[in-house]
């Protein structure tokens, strides 16, 4: 985020009328460190695993897949 950005974010932050609540979850939600998660090798491997394994039950028919458009309207 650029600096011009950042300012314009302070002054909506300041101009907004914050119970004491609201401004101790916001300092806390500025200074929390950011969370990354990585996967472990074995997580991994694991995924890949079992992805190869469905695609073999499905290049062998013993598992049915869905259409792209059937995912679709899931979501």
């Amino acid at each position: 985020m650029n600096a011009v950005s950042m300012n314009n974010l302070w002054n909506y932050i300041q101009g907004l009328s914050l119970t004491a609540s609201n401004r101790k979850w916001l300092a806390e939600k500025l200074i929390e460190p950011e969370k990354k998660e990585v996967m472990s090798d074995q997580e991994i491997k694991e995924g890949l695993t079992e992805a190869f394994s469905q695609l073999d039950g499905i290049k062998q028919g013993k598992v049915k897949t869905r259409s792209a458009e059937e995912l679709l309207y899931e979501l």
